[in-house]
């Protein structure tokens, strides 16, 4: 646009220089001005199609900023024992009770929605994970999966799929040095990576002292955290940015049922059915990128396994997307019963049931 601007003035002093009559550099302008507004019309829709039509540059940042969802973290939750540890051979999992938490400290809610408020002020796209933890709890949101139990944590990320999730943990404390008992407040704040619960960006504080008479939590944090906002949304930007380049990681487990009598050294066709399922992650994985940790008849196990972070419409893409595109291939390809049993965004599960 600048240029065709440039380009405009430049003809103009030429036209002024030349020995036409006031009629003839009026026509001249005319033309001109038409022929550069028709020329950049058509210059700006070209650019502006073919940067939409490209997947790996469009379909992320360029549209909007990284959803978020805040949590309180598990450490609050176990202080207020509202989380509790299940142990099932050698795994752990966790029953988190939100819910409860809310209610037992009024503070939570606002803490949280002081946290949401600098990261909207950011620019990034929030969800309250309260009121769609209601609407999970009213609409069943979870249907597909009701033969697997889930924690609340889970559901959530499962339902909303924000880019990011951010865990709040704090501890206020009454200063006994002080005349009118004011209070300090020691906080961190995390964002994680929710495929692979790695985290992006962090800030713990500590012995935050209130400016004026307020000394809750909310009017700390509100009093302090926005000296942070700056460097947290450069940290999740740029690991955003990696993430649409390099694709994000999620883990692949395929597996056999016990009485599917299906193998996965078993033909289908003129390959065994894990080639084609080694054939299949090479070919929609971002630069064929994946490790294959695990290779028996009954269960292969890929980490590193590199997926798109969008797809063309610019929707999230997970590792449930991943397992079920695998599924489908399965079903059609080897004419075999599967089903994803995929919980999180980042560990996906797929296991044959047998013969369609």
């Amino acid at each position: 646009m600048y240029l065709n601007i440039s380009i405009f003035n430049a003809l103009c002093f030429y036209l002024i220089s030349l020995e036409f009559d006031n009629m003839k550099r009026l026509v001249c302008f005319v033309i001109i001005s038409m022929a550069l507004a028709f020329f950049t019309s058509c210059g700006g829709n070209s650019g502006e199609n073919k940067l939409l039509s490209n997947k790996d540059q469009a379909n992320a940042i360029t549209q909007s900023m990284p959803t978020i969802m805040v949590f309180p973290s598990d450490a609050m939750l176990q202080r207020m024992g509202c989380l509790k540890v299940i142990e099932n051979q050698g795994t752990t999992s966790y029953e988190r009770n939100y819910q409860n938490a809310f209610i037992k400290n009024k503070d939570i809610k606002f803490a949280i929605a002081a946290i949401q408020e600098e990261f909207a002020k950011a620019g990034f796209a929030m969800e309250d994970m309260e009121q769609q933890l209601k609407q999970i709890n009213n609409n069943n949101a979870m249907d597909e999966m009701t033969d697997i139990t889930m924690d609340s944590r889970t559901e959530l990320i499962n339902t909303v799929r924000p880019d990011y999730i951010v865990e709040i943990d704090y501890y206020l404390k009454t200063e006994p040095q002080s005349r009118n008992l004011n209070k300090s407040l020691t906080y961190s704040v995390r964002c994680l990576d929710v495929y692979t619960n790695k985290v992006v960006a962090s800030v713990s504080k500590s012995n935050i002292v209130a400016e004026s008479n307020a000394d809750d939590v909310p009017s700390l944090i509100k009093q302090d955290f926005p000296s942070s906002i700056a460097e947290f949304k450069k940290q999740i930007t740029d690991h955003l940015a990696n993430l649409l380049a390099n694709g994000v990681e999620i883990t692949l487990r395929v597996t056999t049922k016990n009485t599917s009598g299906i193998k996965l050294d078993d033909y289908c066709g003129s390959d065994e059915i894990g080639e084609k399922i080694n054939i299949w992650i090479k070919d929609n994985t971002v630069k064929q990128s994946s490790k294959m940790v695990k290779n028996t008849s009954t269960e292969m196990y890929f980490t590193n396994v590199r997926i798109f972070a969008k797809t063309k419409d610019g929707k999230k893409y997970t590792a449930y997307d991943f397992a079920s595109d695998l599924k489908n291939e399965m079903k059609i390809g080897c004419s075999i019963d599967v089903k994803n049993k995929t919980q999180s965004l980042g560990d996906a599960l797929i296991e044959i049931l047998g013969r369609k």
